[in-house]
């Protein structure tokens, strides 16, 4: 086994797709899943907390058979009774063996100021990638968008985008997928609408050099047959955009965690990104966010 990977089963939301995709994953990149079926237990209910698990198992164990048929050697299915899904799947990240290497989990994208998902919490506190995993199939030949901060030159931005290199270089390896690879020149909104910026223009002047510095970091990784991208605009909807455009099945996108109330008011470009998005997103982050 190379990976772990702990998956949120989420059954009650159709999530069944999401424990498909989980299978898959993991013949792919040979992993072994750990199951996690969360229940909230009310003290006041007819039945105990014990027979309430014991049930939820039964009904667990009947899905995982469905989905992985008779050969489950790798898969370790449990019940979780928790009101609070992403402090107990970050403890278990954090604290306990095996190591996890990977999170996946169906996703949900809706928000308020006054309500944060599980979604978000998990993208902002878990240490290792998290795959939010969207309702739709993945096409037979299928495309995978990585997107790449190349106005940085810092180490933590240079090490954030070697994780999304290689977690797009193994996953097209191990999935025979098409990679792509994308930048976007940021331009703020209100210089576009107000029409202050026009950004081919931008694009002219500054996309060619962008280009070869993708083209060098892509070389350096001994990546080849990958298609480079370079936009201008708003990223929040300029990477969104690019995706639809490709139709891609998967976008892997870099993430520094925002805590705090700074962090939960502005959010970060990672959460804008996926906001617009309506495929998978694998979010990667550099470990104990360095």
């Amino acid at each position: 086994m190379n990976k772990h990977v702990l998956v949120i089963a989420d059954f009650e939301d159709n999530d069944l797709l999401s424990l498909e995709k989980a299978r898959d994953i993991a013949k792919d990149i040979s992993a072994s899943l750990e199951i996690i079926k969360f229940i909230q237990h009310n003290k006041h209910a007819r039945i105990s907390e014990t027979e309430h698990i014991n049930q939820a198992q039964v009904s667990l164990n009947k899905i995982v058979e469905q989905t992985f048929g008779p050969d489950q050697t790798h898969v370790d299915a449990k019940v979780v009774v928790s009101d609070h899904i992403d402090e107990w799947v970050v403890k278990r990240c954090d604290e306990q063996m095996p190591k996890v290497d990977l999170v996946i989990k169906g996703g949900h994208r809706t928000e308020s100021l006054f309500h944060m998902p599980t979604d978000w919490k998990l993208v902002r506190h878990l240490h290792c990638p998290i795959l939010i995993a969207s309702h739709n199939k993945w096409k037979s030949k299928a495309n995978i968008l990585m997107t790449l901060d190349l106005g940085h030159d810092d180490v933590r931005h240079q090490h954030l985008n070697n994780l999304t290199l290689d977690w797009g270089n193994t996953w097209a390896q191990a999935t025979h997928t098409s990679l792509h690879a994308v930048y976007c020149i940021p331009i703020a909104r209100p210089l576009l609408e107000l029409d202050i910026v026009d950004k081919h223009n931008v694009e002219r002047k500054k996309a060619p050099a962008f280009k070869q510095k993708m083209e060098a970091i892509l070389t350096e990784h001994d990546i080849t047959n990958v298609t480079s991208h370079v936009h201008a605009g708003c990223t929040k909807k300029v990477l969104p955009h690019v995706a639809s455009d490709l139709r891609a099945d998967l976008v892997i996108l870099g993430c520094f965690g925002h805590e705090g109330l700074n962090g939960f008011l502005q959010g970060n470009t990672a959460e804008k990104v996926m906001h617009h998005l309506r495929t998978d997103c694998l979010i990667v982050k550099p470990a104990q966010d360095m």
